[in-house]
């Protein structure tokens, strides 16, 4: 059984996050990252490079003995990324823009993830610092 989650989530044009659960871990690579590397590997999509080698190390690091990706898994996965397709094992995920100017949920009720969207605002954990959200129905009680 698994005692922690990874989830790999790229949008194009704006870069990838990594996060892992248990302990949580939260790492990114920037678009202008990706960018440089495709300069540099002419011919590449470098999202869909980030997607293919992130899906063989999960498929590696399932717990299950020599469960790996061949050559042609990876050369798949790549195809279908750079195709523009969207690949998730995810119930769900949103992506999208968001800005600072408004940032005040005080106002509105946003249950159950008002803790979390505190945490994540411009007025929210220092940078560095992570915080694991609480979900409540009430947000005027303590767990």
């Amino acid at each position: 059984m698994s005692n922690s989650q990874f989830y790999v989530i790229g949008k194009k044009g704006s870069g990838v996050i990594f996060v892992r659960t248990s302990p949580l871990r939260v790492a990114s690579v920037s678009h202008d990252v990706i960018a440089a590397y495709e300069a540099s590997h002419p011919g590449v999509d470098g999202y869909a490079r980030v997607a293919a080698a992130a899906k063989g190390m999960l498929v590696s690091q399932d717990g299950q003995a020599d469960t790996t990706l061949d050559q042609i898994q990876i050369q798949g996965i790549e195809t279908l990324i750079a195709g523009g397709a969207t690949v998730s094992e995810a119930d769900f995920a949103f992506v999208g823009d968001v800005v600072d100017a408004g940032w005040d949920f005080s106002r509105d009720r946003q249950l159950p993830i008002e803790s979390a969207l505190k945490a994540v605002g411009p007025s929210g954990v220092a940078a560095g610092n992570l915080f694991e959200a609480i979900l409540s129905d009430d947000p005027n009680t303590t767990p």
